[in-house]
């Protein structure tokens, strides 16, 4: 089985632990991941360095260059060097990470056509909302879209309202929920935690909808109950003075730790000495949580999660965590102190959190799951 893989997702170094790890499961796949040279970011910008230390035997990185990146719709990669690669693989499988409305996935689909390969073509999609478009954007990639998913064969959602969404819109081929990156959990395990100064953290995007500002608030009505907590965020966005600046109103303010942006290296010693990882999002018209990779991150290394009812984190967090309403203080209010004041409990939801991720959110589990996926298009 071939396999050509596009995203630009996997310019990232610890994201191609995905492909590597299906590699190595499956010898008899060869998987070729096609990104971009440069990728800039809202957190991190990118550039394709060092991919010749994650190629193996039956798993190729290769950097191509584009045009418009950084948007993953109409970013596309140098048409001569697409096609000369989709020629001299010959794949069986063309994967692409970047919805169903992307040039690149069109790109792709026209040359494996205009070579009259046998290929199979599937999409990932995060959408779990309905995007407002302009007229103009309606009209162009409307047309786009339709014949990319009348070539399709398949499609990955990265959580279920992606799926039903799909479905909604009359998409018929197959479709299976899956994550886009897992968890090393190997690299992320369970720590001994400080005895004398707890956390309570948050990790992401310092933006309104991510109700940071809820955290906060909810936060300040425990602090005087419980004088050994302490609340961390950490990442970067719009929010990010206004957070600090409210912060600093607090008499306790000596309790709020407001940090940089960390990498998913950075992090994991962030996570081990967390006692409480709390993701407070709430939805909006055109915005929901897709999925909440630090949910799995943190209960992998065994930390007890409490997440809002917004988007996919409460099938993410399952039975392995508490919910909370989204933009309900009282109801985030009584989570968080019912998980201060019990160890027992933050202990159990912690081995619950870590079992969960082994069982569906492991690199290995995930590779499992797109292998199989692979296989039910191949005999379909």
């Amino acid at each position: 089985m071939k396999v050509l893989v596009i995203s630009h997702t996997y310019i990232a170094p610890i994201n191609r632990e995905k492909w590597t790890t299906l590699a190595q499961l499956y010898n008899m796949v060869e998987i070729t991941v096609i990104v971009p040279k440069k990728w800039p970011g809202v957190l991190f910008s990118h550039e394709a360095k060092d991919l010749s230390v994650d190629t193996t035997k039956n798993c190729t990185f290769i950097a191509l260059d584009t045009f418009k990146a950084g948007n993953e719709m109409i970013y596309r990669y140098h048409s001569k060097q697409l096609y000369k690669l989709i020629a001299s693989i010959k794949p069986d499988i063309i994967h692409v990470e970047q919805g169903d409305k992307a040039l690149s996935y069109f790109q792709a689909i026209v040359f494996a056509k205009t070579l009259k390969l046998p290929t199979k073509f599937l999409f990932f999609t995060w959408i779990n909302w309905k995007p407002k478009l302009s007229l103009k954007h309606r009209l162009f990639w409307n047309l786009l879209t339709r014949f990319n998913l009348r070539s399709t064969d398949g499609a990955i959602a990265g959580n279920a309202q992606a799926g039903e969404l799909l479905r909604e819109n009359g998409f018929a081929k197959p479709i299976t929920v899956l994550p886009q990156i897992g968890v090393n959990h190997h690299r992320f395990i369970p720590a001994v935690k400080d005895q004398a100064k707890k956390y309570i953290t948050y990790v992401g995007r310092m933006v309104e909808e991510k109700g940071i500002f809820l955290l906060l608030n909810a936060f300040a009505q425990l602090a005087a109950h419980f004088p050994s907590w302490h609340i961390r965020f950490i990442g970067s966005g719009p929010c990010k003075e206004a957070l600090t600046q409210q912060a600093q109103q607090y008499a306790f303010h000596n309790k709020i730790e407001i940090g940089a942006t960390s990498d998913h290296h950075q992090v994991v010693p962030i996570l081990q000495k967390t006692d409480i990882l709390v993701l407070p999002s709430y939805d909006t018209t055109d915005w929901r949580e897709q999925f909440g990779h630090v949910l799995i991150e943190a209960m992998a290394c065994g930390v007890a999660v409490i997440g809002s009812n917004a988007g996919e984190i409460p099938n993410v967090i399952a039975d392995a965590g508490l919910i909370f309403e989204q933009k309900n203080e009282r109801s985030l209010l009584a989570q968080l102190h019912a998980l201060m004041q019990d160890e027992e409990l933050r202990i159990m939801y912690g081995h619950k959190g870590r079992k969960r991720v082994e069982l569906y959110y492991s690199h290995e589990a995930i590779a499992h799951q797109t292998y199989a996926y692979w296989q039910q298009l191949l005999s379909s």
